[in-house]
């Protein structure tokens, strides 16, 4: 890996934008760094522009909504009393404590870890991105987002999601250990409409929402952990669990 030639920490977005934008130059955004700096041997880049102080922090409740700043650290979303019961929990789901005051929520959606509770538990909260772009602000739902990523994010910089509070939510998951990063997990939401929203982790590139009809025909990527069929049964039980928790819960509030 050749060194970096330059770090720039710029005042503006529009000095940032310009910096992501240069032809020729392999540019890296770095927020909280637990993401870059640990992997920068395996990454070729030339120059890094850090966001801090220039992308927004912190939560904003907006009565059916929250707004969450591309910066704000994992910690803080998991100490928020408004934030749901599932984002809080993937939140603590991403790492130790000392990784969770560094590592942002923009950080992880920007990574798209195909095993991050938290994307999943954002899927479920109906997520809406906010990116900022060249051609001007661009907002589109987390799913389409992690749809094509490399396209979305092409010359553009996370500042904001926003999620949708309240309903009934389920979640069930298998790992090695409780505590170990989950194989497959399936995290369920039903809102106030009665619409079911099911995302699944370590079926597929990314966490994704699912319908349950759909779960046989998945062909999820097998490693060490799991084969393929494995994590498709998995995904079909952790599934029905989930979704079960949500008619249990209907059935103790009526």
């Amino acid at each position: 890996m050749a060194p970096i030639q330059a770090y720039h920490r710029p005042q503006t977005m529009t000095e940032a934008l310009q910096l992501l934008a240069r032809p020729g130059l392999r540019t890296a955004l770095v927020a909280g760094g637990t993401s870059l700096v640990p992997r920068l041997d395996e990454q070729e880049i030339d120059e890094v522009v850090d966001l801090q102080g220039l992308c927004p922090a912190g939560i904003q409740d907006g009565g059916d909504r929250l707004t969450i700043g591309a910066l704000t650290p994992l910690q803080a979303l998991a100490e928020h009393p408004a934030v749901p019961p599932l984002l809080k929990e993937g939140a603590l789901r991403e790492g130790p404590n000392t990784f969770r005051h560094q590592s942002t929520v923009g950080g992880v959606i920007a990574c798209a870890d195909w095993e991050s509770e938290l994307l999943a538990a954002l899927l479920v909260h109906d997520a809406v991105v906010t990116l900022e772009t060249p051609a001007g602000t661009h907002t589109l739902n987390l799913a389409d987002y992690l749809s094509e990523i490399a396209g979305q994010l092409q010359n553009a910089i996370i500042v904001e999601v926003t999620v949708a509070i309240g309903g009934q939510v389920g979640q069930a998951r298998v790992g090695r250990t409780p505590l170990d990063t989950s194989i497959v997990a399936a995290l369920a939401r039903r809102d106030e409409r009665g619409e079911l929203r099911l995302a699944l982790t370590g079926i597929a590139a990314t966490p994704r929402l699912i319908a349950p009809d759909e779960i046989e025909a998945l062909d999820p990527p097998g490693d060490f952990r799991g084969s393929a069929a494995y994590r498709r049964e998995m995904a079909a039980i952790l599934s029905r669990r989930a979704v079960a928790q949500l008619d249990e819960a209907s059935v103790t509030n009526h």
